[in-house]
């Protein structure tokens, strides 16, 4: 029920302002009680898509206090869920971050920060393009590896924010990528890069990366 609530919000079926179905009638589509119900309207207001207004009903919220770097509401939203504010800013927030991680990695990797960058570049090019829900998890843990090498602690926590909204990006452009080999070798340069201590080098092989998402990202969006 939860999920199929959000889903009606996020896709707009149900637009900014207007209103969920009353209590009872929610009882009756999904044949649950009303204790059910209440739960599930909680959640959703925990995550900013509806707020309750006595006299007037559940309504939805504008999108902007929507928690799209949410988990659990991503998992509700389903991996056809492609919001391009969240897509836009994600990748804004990727090109300020990921060159400056980079560079430090450079400097500061330790000897397991290069195993996970390894480790994950290996399960990369064993799934992809083959099987994009698990590539895209290897490419997340790639990034993630990344930031940690920087041992920076707030880089640190921002992968652990950005995590799922990482992963359904990746899930995204891996689908519509047409060079994943080229990918695979930028990654790779990546990963010499900081093993070699090149901070300019693993800078740019990450901007490199980063430019190859925004030409998915485009040619997504001109096709939907």
């Amino acid at each position: 029920m939860v999920s199929v609530l959000a889903r009606r919000i996020l896709s707009g079926a149900v637009p900014p302002g207007g209103l969920l179905p009353r209590e009872g009638d929610l009882c009756t589509e999904f044949g649950v009680s009303r204790t059910v119900v209440r739960e599930a309207t909680k959640m959703l207001e925990a995550k900013g898509l509806i707020v309750s207004r006595p006299r007037v009903g559940t309504e939805v919220c504008a999108p902007e206090t929507w928690n799209l770097l949410d988990p659990e509401l991503l998992a509700w939203a389903g991996e056809d869920f492609h919001d391009p504010r969240l897509v836009r800013s994600l990748m804004e927030a990727r090109r300020i971050v990921e060159p400056a991680a980079a560079a430090l990695a450079a400097e500061r990797a330790t000897a397991a920060d290069l195993a996970a960058l390894e480790a994950a570049l290996e399960r990369m090019n064993a799934l992809l393009p083959h099987d994009v829900e698990a590539g895209a998890e290897a490419d997340v843990a790639f990034h993630t590896a990344l930031l940690r090498a920087s041992q920076n602690h707030v880089l640190i926590s921002l992968a652990g924010v950005i995590r799922a909204a990482m992963r359904a990006l990746f899930e995204l452009t891996n689908r519509v990528t047409t060079s994943h080999a080229g990918a695979m070798d930028l990654h790779a340069e990546v990963l010499e890069a900081v093993r070699l201590r090149e901070g300019d080098r693993a800078r740019r092989a990450i901007e490199a990366i980063l430019a190859g998402s925004e030409r998915d990202v485009a040619a997504l969006e001109g096709g939907s």
